[in-house]
């Protein structure tokens, strides 16, 4: 059982019935071979209609549940976000968070793209009024 069978449907594992025929669905539509034709379509619609097939059986869940119980004790985790890996390693650690830079970096560049804009139109405006 290596598959997680909630991470290939995208669903928590307390998901309910309802929400799992949804996920299959969703999945169906984008990975049916039919409709996709990249050659990996058929082992990952497999996999897909495996998952379905063993969560939309309450009885199959619940063997599956335990088993994947089981397996996370064995491994002595805290229990996973939902459509994490099994191998999932939690990073609630004493570790310092760094701080995001992706916004200061959007800033300064946003900046200096003014700056030479502006630069270009004050040429342009010189130029075009003869005060070379």
């Amino acid at each position: 059982m290596e598959e997680d069978y909630y991470m290939i449907l995208g669903v928590s594992q307390d998901a309910t019935e309802g929400e799992i025929r949804q996920a299959y669905k969703r999945m169906a539509l984008i990975y049916h071979p039919d409709k996709n034709q990249h050659p990996q379509t058929v082992a990952h619609f497999r996999k897909i209609k495996e998952a379905f097939d063993v969560l939309s059986v309450e009885s199959l869940r619940n063997a599956y549940d335990r088993a994947l119980h089981r397996r996370s004790s064995n491994t002595n985790s805290i229990p996973r976000p939902a459509g994490t890996h099994p191998n999932y390693q939690s990073q609630q650690t004493n570790q310092v968070e760094s701080p995001d830079l992706l916004p200061i970096i959007c800033a300064v560049g946003g900046a200096l793209v003014g700056l030479f804009m502006g630069f270009s139109a004050f040429k342009a405006f010189n130029s075009s009024t003869g005060n070379n």
